[in-house]
């Protein structure tokens, strides 16, 4: 059990030390648009994530469909609207 977590610890703890690793060689080299290119293409990766992996299993716990449609669409909307505010 000890060795588990320690494995955890280790898988999780490697990703910020790569993630300032690569931002220190890479900071000065992205422009802005390159930086929202990836940032629309990790969103869409979250969007598909959420739409083809989650949405099932919700529906599996929910096999009425009860909350689980109702509740993607609420955050859907909750997203939009935040977006929206960020303009102003």
């Amino acid at each position: 059990r000890l060795k588990a977590f320690g494995w955890a610890v280790l898988s999780g703890a490697s990703e910020p030390i790569a993630a300032l690793l690569g931002w220190a060689i890479l900071a000065n080299s992205f422009s802005h648009q390159l930086y929202a290119v990836l940032f629309g293409i990790v969103a869409g990766m979250m969007v598909i994530i959420s739409t083809r992996e989650l949405l099932p299993t919700a529906h599996r716990y929910d096999p009425e469909d009860t909350v689980v449609t109702y509740s993607f669409i609420i955050g859907m909307c909750i997203i939009a609207v935040s977006l929206v505010l960020f303009l102003f």
